[in-house]
């Protein structure tokens, strides 16, 4: 009966989503070109809530203590959140504009890839020794021209039931624009708050496995937890409060050790 139900789900599903991937495509390649940023940023939130309802996704912000929701926030900012699906940027783009910045490989997936360069995503290269140096120039002047920039410090995605260590090096650019670091902790449940498997998109994991899993799901709840901003001298200090904070709110543990993808691809850079 589970399999029959999740078959049901797709096929409900699939053709949705699909048709708002082409539309959004459509839009990116034809009109995106002659709009300003307002208008594109209202056209992009309401398309990533299409989105996600399309996918059977619910979002939820559930701001803690003292922080503002993300679409209160005004001018320029570093959005550093917790990585755990290719969703995670529509998710957070559903609830405020942000560029966000994301490996070069993307760019070439089906569809999204051509999508996600077309809403303003900055890749990075990180088998060239130069990329970050010149990521961060491009980041900061976004952020001296009042746009947000959204960061995956992780460097990777992981199952969401823990954190994995923080890279600092593309929170330079907040320093030297003067721009606050806001942290954002992502968490996906079930309609019953549980943990969930359909958001699992680590490893070898294609994006068309990761979407036949989640449109076959009952549905998932996504969470998003903004915080307060940190401060500190250096980006490093930073990156740290900001960990430290995150797995507070989501009450997740913090794992220190690199990925082998993605300490394969620290090793390719500095070779």
């Amino acid at each position: 009966m589970g399999h029959l139900l999740a078959a049901l789900r797709i096929a409900c599903r699939l053709p949705l989503a699909l048709m708002l991937l082409l539309a959004g495509l459509a839009l990116v390649l034809f009109a995106f070109p002659r709009l300003g940023y307002p208008r594109r940023d209202r056209i992009v939130s309401s398309w990533s809530r299409l989105l996600l309802r399309a996918c059977g996704v619910r979002a939820l912000e559930l701001p803690a203590p003292g922080a503002s929701a993300l679409g209160e926030l005004q001018g320029g900012a570093l959005l550093l959140a917790n990585h755990v699906n290719w969703l995670d940027i529509f998710v957070i783009l559903s609830r405020t504009p942000a560029h966000f910045v994301a490996k070069m490989e993307i760019s070439g997936w089906p569809v999204v890839g051509a999508l996600v360069a077309g809403v303003g995503t900055l890749f990075v290269e990180r088998h060239r020794r130069r990329a970050v140096s010149q990521l961060n120039d491009r980041i900061e002047n976004m952020l001296r021209v009042a746009r947000r920039v959204a960061v995956f410090p992780e460097g990777t995605t992981s199952d969401g039931k823990r954190l994995l260590q923080f890279h600092a090096n593309l929170i330079e650019p907040a320093l030297r624009a003067g721009v606050p670091v806001i942290p954002v902790g992502l968490r996906y449940t079930d309609r019953r708050g549980r943990p969930t498997e359909a958001m699992l998109f680590t490893g070898e994991m294609t994006l068309g496995a990761s979407l036949w899993r989640l449109l076959g799901a009952p549905g998932v709840v996504a969470e998003l937890h903004p915080l307060s901003a940190v401060s500190g001298a250096t980006r490093h200090e930073i990156a740290e409060r900001a960990r430290l904070a995150m797995a507070e709110r989501l009450a997740l543990p913090m794992d220190d050790e690199i990925p082998e993808t993605l300490r394969k691809a620290l090793a390719g850079a500095a070779a």
